[in-house]
């Protein structure tokens, strides 16, 4: 069985901590910079991306706001230890693909950090649990006049902040929610209101953001737009968006229980059942079946676990965390293996009031 001095620890943004986290798991700010002296990243040469994160990561430790944070160059570390920061989110999957010196400059909890050499040169992001975009703006705005005044970012007045890709010119800002709407799902309603984000110019991705699949009716919803508007603008389309959301979900799971809670009770206590014997899991079954537990955790119909127990359990087994915990390079097969086995550890401890 697996001890609690086991169990991974879980960055802030994942913690259930924040404003209205039953719906929003997770709000994630993002500025896209770059450095005037030095060619994009995907033209830079090895030794301009090692100039560039030297200087960023220079920069950053005379800042205020970064007293206390860790360096960390991705270069020199195994390939198991950079797919664990990506499954945190402390860093991207395009930035552990790219060559040479990158990295990041956080906090332990993953508040905070500037991420170096990805697609562009710097990559502020600030990341915590819940509904809480515009106190994390305003923590990435400090960050960014800090750093800006340490280094010579890459601006045109007529075109703003300048970025390898055009998508992200202007502002460079990225507002990123993870929601779970299972309510909407099983009501469908989920397609009507991500047709709505599309036409206010907001994208729908999976948990793993870009280029992933839905699983687990967990979206991530970002604004689409960076140019044309300020930043104030594109906060509050996309708040105002997200609150809509909030009220849709929350009127779905009520009338569901309303009018199929047996049926509700019954799916939630198969997914428990599923999850506690057995032998294999990959990792889109855990989540499609973990999304069930969640919604029966936060309607109140399954009592002895909590959604902190889910968010650690979800961390827990992905590939990178799985390798770490039990300390040895596993085979998707022997993954599915070392999951299920985790999984059922953790619910035998746990005692359900049915």
């Amino acid at each position: 069985m697996i001890s609690s001095d086991q169990m991974c620890r879980v960055p802030a943004w994942f913690s259930n901590r924040g404003p209205e986290a039953d719906v929003v798991m997770s709000t994630r700010i993002r500025l896209a910079r770059n450095l005037a002296a030095y060619p994009f990243p995907g033209r830079a040469s090895l030794s301009q991306r090692k100039d560039v994160f030297e200087a960023v990561a220079e920069a950053c430790r005379e800042l205020p706001l970064c007293r206390g944070f860790t360096v960390t160059n991705c270069a020199p570390l195994r390939r198991v230890s950079q797919e664990f920061l990506v499954e945190e989110r402390a860093v991207s999957g395009e930035l552990i693909q790219a060559e040479g010196d990158r990295g990041l400059v956080g906090d332990e909890e993953r508040r905070l950090g500037v991420l170096i050499n990805e697609e562009d040169h710097v990559r502020l992001q600030a990341l915590d649990s819940g509904f809480c975009a515009p106190r994390l703006y305003a923590a990435l705005d400090e960050l960014d006049t800090q750093l800006g005044g340490r280094v010579r970012y890459a601006y045109d007045r007529r075109q703003g902040f300048l970025t390898s890709c055009p998508t992200n010119a202007g502002t460079g800002l990225r507002v990123s929610y993870l929601m779970h709407l299972p309510g909407l799902a099983l009501t469908r309603q989920v397609d009507q209101v991500l047709q709505s984000a599309s036409q206010m110019s907001m994208a729908a991705r999976g948990f793993f953001g870009e280029h992933s699949e839905i699983v687990g009716t967990l979206f991530q919803v970002s604004n689409q737009a960076t140019m044309g508007a300020a930043e104030a603008e594109f906060l509050g389309s996309t708040e105002r968006f997200v609150q809509q959301a909030i009220t849709l979900e929350r009127e779905a799971r009520q009338r569901v229980l309303r009018e199929a809670r047996t049926e509700l009770c019954d799916k939630v206590y198969r997914a428990f059942g599923i999850l506690r014997h057995a032998r294999t899991l990959s990792l889109a079954e855990f989540l499609n079946l973990c999304s069930a537990l969640r919604l029966g955790v936060e309607t109140e119909l399954l009592r002895g676990l909590s959604a902190l127990d889910l968010n650690r359990l979800t961390l827990m087994v992905m590939p990178a965390h799985l390798q770490t915990l039990y300390d040895r390079s596993m085979n998707d097969d022997e993954a599915a293996v070392m999951r299920a086995e985790t999984v059922r550890s953790l619910l035998r401890q746990k005692v359900l009031d049915t």
